[in-house]
């Protein structure tokens, strides 16, 4: 069986950062899920003392929308943090550094190649100048953290780890407003990647902070990392959408009339907290619906760079 000192530490880190007791707040039931199964960066530990704001009650999903649910939710969001995933050295660099974090964005390209690599997702179009795509982003590493800097191979297999099976590839979104849509409720399936919704997928997103008021140590708070509403059960807004109701409705429109025919209220929202040893955000697609945080788009302090996204 389960050693006990590894159960006792799975129920304190849900402690940390799990859902509140549960009860009932109008109307909506808190729900206590299991940490995401098999999920590790490259210790297999989460963040020390993950927060988010929020109540974050856990979404049940209404008697009226069973026809589009699937089994009872059983895994929840996890912040993990970057030494873990990366190592202390690219993850002290990572903070300190301005020009490391623009030098990496820059990477996007070698990364989105790179992580295709090996999975599902390969294809002679995009593997095409896989050295060149390694020499880049391992140089940037090399020059930026050191000889403690994991190669690009490294760096890119840490991260794919913890997304399971891929089924939606990588973006980099790194405008300074999020695209159309990305303010609203949403899932990340599209009607012909449902075959993977309830499956093993997961999304992983690393978020790149704007500076400081130094100029080098990164902003932290809220309004960086992606927010979240739970959900009781895995769901498809994609098949919910398919709906007469829905016909003739812009996206933003669909997204915002799922949302309010799930129920969503301010006291479902988690905001995750991103800082030191919390700055990645992973979580099951099918079990969450999520949005930019408001802060990407507000002109007068945008509160991050860029957000990666891997799926």
């Amino acid at each position: 069986g389960e050693p006990i000192a590894r159960r006792i530490g799975a129920r304190m880190l849900l402690c940390l950062v799990g859902l509140p007791p549960a009860a009932h707040v109008g109307g909506t039931q808190a729900i206590t899920l299991n940490p995401i199964d098999g999920w590790a960066g490259v210790s297999g530990t989460a963040a020390e003392q993950p927060t988010a704001m929020g109540a974050g009650l856990v979404l049940r999903v209404p008697s009226a929308l069973d026809s589009f649910k699937g089994p009872t939710a059983t895994a929840r969001y996890e912040l993990v943090s970057l030494a873990d995933t990366f190592g202390p050295a690219l993850a002290e660099v990572f903070h300190a550094s301005g020009s490391f974090r623009t030098a990496l964005i820059g990477c996007a390209r070698d990364v989105k190649v790179l992580f295709k690599i090996g999975t599902s997702l390969a294809d002679s179009a995009s593997d095409h100048d896989e050295e060149g795509c390694r020499g880049r982003l391992g140089d940037v590493l090399r020059q930026h953290v050191g000889d403690r800097a994991p190669t690009a191979d490294e760096f890119v297999s840490s991260i794919s780890s913890l997304c399971g099976d891929h089924w939606g590839g990588f973006t980099s979104f790194e405008s300074k407003r999020p695209p159309p849509g990305a303010l609203e409720w949403h899932q990340d399936w599209a009607a012909a990647d449902l075959q993977y919704a309830f499956g093993a997928c997961r999304t992983v997103m690393l978020a790149f902070p704007a500076a400081g008021a130094s100029g080098h140590d990164v902003h932290e708070g809220e309004g960086i990392l992606t927010e979240l509403v739970q959900l009781s059960h895995e769901f498809s807004t994609e098949s919910l959408k398919a709906r007469n109701s829905y016909r003739g409705l812009s996206t933003g429109e669909q997204d915002r009339k799922a949302a309010s025919d799930l129920g969503v209220t301010e006291e479902h929202i988690v905001r995750p907290r991103y800082c030191r040893g919390q700055e990645i955000l992973v979580y099951k697609d099918a079990e969450h619906l999520h949005r930019s945080p408001r802060a990407t788009s507000d002109p007068a302090g945008r509160a991050r760079q860029a957000i990666w996204r891997f799926q």
